[in-house]
């Protein structure tokens, strides 16, 4: 049995506190000791505590990273714990240096693409202040070996895992009606947090021509954030607010994306493995993806779906036209997506790799 302390200072939700929460409780249920140490206001806070997970309130300020780091010291040595999972900056820098004190083994999770700065501090967090790096796909792991130099045999790529089973017998029905969407009204869909680089803007761009040759098309976006004003503004400029849904925070996103007929990934930016993309190819849609991060590594041009360059609305609309007008074939690319979601990104692979991990860092192989 292993005993996991995961810290994140994020205290919002979306794709990287969702994996964090499904890794912890899946290593619980394999029997192992795990535990979150998070602000006490974060979203993952209150989840990890409501699903039975033991949480500890620590707040990662920059400004008190060193008394942080002292508190985590000793939560490390009250709880016993023999592994330190740190997943966002400054919760890496405090929790390193825990770590390092306490003389216990420090795994760093990047789940994000952004770029990284090759100076000291980072080389730092990245490297002596960790036993390991999990990626949570290849393209963050060749980024970290460009950018840094670190290289590549500490570097672990885990891809995220889900619940495919969740998605196989979704039915969508019930969402159309909810939104009032007929049977022969195409569902352009989206799931995603509300952030300016997940591409909403491009999405809304490309739907005038998505319109012109299907008028009856419907653009569903689930999630909040930041960005639901300027969706909005923008809507009402192109006047598309009959034929856009925003939808809010839901939880029940097997039927979400039950209901839509093509997904739709437009991030430029940021992005590492979207759980969206994934989630979609579990429920068999197909997917309109642009080259960014991660995506390309689950959506296969052709394959399970169509890849288009980022910030380009007319590529995008060109995508999802195809995918509209050949049912048959985007029907078959979601039948594709479903394989090889089912082959190499269930929650069960996920599991094992990190007990892999956790071995080998451990020097239990």
């Amino acid at each position: 049995m292993f005993r996991v302390l995961h810290t994140e200072a994020s205290v919002g939700w979306g794709g990287q506190e969702i994996r964090i929460l499904g890794e912890m409780l899946g290593m619980k249920q394999r029997g192992h000791m795990v535990a979150l140490a998070a602000p006490g206001h974060a979203r993952i806070y209150k989840r990890a505590s409501e699903a039975g997970i033991k949480v500890f309130g620590v707040d990662f300020d920059r400004e008190n990273l060193l008394i942080t780091g002292h508190k985590l010291r000793k939560l490390i040595q009250s709880e016993r714990i023999q592994i330190l999972n740190t997943h966002s900056s400054r919760d890496s820098w405090a929790g390193g240096l825990a770590g390092r004190i306490a003389r216990i083994k420090v795994v760093r999770t990047r789940h994000i693409s952004s770029r990284l700065r090759p100076n000291p501090f980072t080389r730092l967090v990245y490297g002596h202040l960790n036993d390991g790096i999990v990626t949570t796909g290849n393209f963050i792991k060749e980024q970290l070996v460009r950018e840094l130099g670190i290289s590549p045999d500490r570097i672990y790529s885990i891809p995220t895992g889900i619940d495919v089973g969740m998605f196989a017998d979704a039915d969508g029905g019930r969402v159309r009606r909810e939104f009032g969407i007929a049977a022969d009204e195409p569902v352009i869909g989206i799931a995603a947090a509300l952030r300016s680089w997940k591409g909403h803007l491009h999405i809304l761009r490309a739907m005038p021509e998505v319109l012109r040759r299907f008028p009856k098309a419907r653009l569903l976006i689930a999630g909040e954030g930041d960005l639901r004003k300027g969706i909005t503004e923008l809507a009402a400029e192109l006047e598309l607010r009959d034929s856009v849904i925003l939808a809010g925070h839901r939880e029940d996103m097997p039927e979400i994306i039950a209901a839509f007929d093509v997904s739709v990934m437009a991030s430029y930016a940021s992005e590492g493995i979207p759980q969206f993309a994934l989630q979609s190819m579990a429920a068999g849609k197909p997917v309109a993806g642009t080259q960014t991060g991660g995506i390309p590594e689950v959506i296969r041009d052709g394959v399970n779906g169509c890849i288009v360059p980022p910030k380009n609305p007319e590529a995008l609309a060109g995508a999802i036209l195809k995918l509209l007008s050949d049912p048959e074939k985007a029907r078959e690319m979601g039948l594709q997506g479903r394989r090889m979601a089912l082959l190499g990104h269930t929650r069960e692979r996920m599991l094992d790799d990190t007990e892999a991990l956790y071995r080998k860092v451990l020097g239990c192989e």
